[in-house]
């Protein structure tokens, strides 16, 4: 049987006090840890019938470009958070395990920021004119017999332009060569994975500054 949840209410005002940076910032941690979950499970899902009237791989690219614009605002507030003196101290208390995990998110970070930047500017946080101009250029000159389908159905919402699906597709594998997407294997897309684990740090970040300031009965 499953584990049953403990809820614990949590009073906002005690919890994230006001005129309090350190406050802020790990209330902002807890929006993106959720916004990362469910984005995490648009993609794994094998199944979303109201999602996937384009198709399940059109949704799952959706929640990707999704995902990776929120795990570039994941990244900074952990720099963020790093560089907080009170932080600083809290984690200086915890074991070597713990601010070794942290210094490899830290090094992590710095390695794909600027591969995740791109992917976020194109096609995340935004849809960049530009980088539909240039998808559509290689599509020319590289991939000439590329196709999708325009699906009409009986109303709007019954209508797909499912070649749409095809150009997200190239705009996020810009850069990744011919022989890579035979592999199946992108250093591109490695790097980005490698950030996945910063968000089993969340969970470290809440319950430090959790026990520190006596919010919660953690024994119970």
């Amino acid at each position: 049987m499953p584990t049953p949840a403990h809820v614990r209410i949590v009073v906002l005002r005690k919890w994230f006090p006001p005129n309090d940076p350190l406050a802020a910032k790990m209330a902002r941690l807890c929006i993106l840890r959720e916004d990362l979950l469910i984005e995490m499970d648009g993609i794994l899902a094998e199944d979303v019938q109201e999602l996937d009237g384009h198709s399940a791989e059109f949704r799952r690219m959706y929640f990707l470009r999704n995902l990776l614009r929120t795990q570039m605002e994941l990244s900074g507030a952990i720099q963020v958070l790093l560089g907080n003196e009170h932080f600083k101290n809290l984690l200086e208390r915890q074991t070597d395990e713990v601010k070794a995990q942290f210094a490899a998110a830290a090094s992590a970070i710095g390695k794909a920021h600027s591969t995740l930047k791109a992917v976020r500017n194109d096609i995340a946080g935004h849809v960049l004119e530009s980088a539909v101009q240039a998808a559509l250029e290689k599509i020319n000159s590289e991939l000439p017999d590329a196709f999708g389908f325009l699906d009409l159905g009986p109303k709007g919402n019954l209508t797909h332009y499912k070649f749409a699906g095809e150009l997200t597709a190239e705009i996020l594998l810009k850069d990744v060569s011919a022989e890579e997407r035979r592999q199946l294997s992108s250093s591109k897309f490695a790097l980005l994975t490698d950030l996945l684990p910063t968000f089993n740090l969340i969970e470290h970040c809440l319950l430090m500054y959790v026990r520190d300031r006596k919010l919660l009965d953690l024994r119970a």
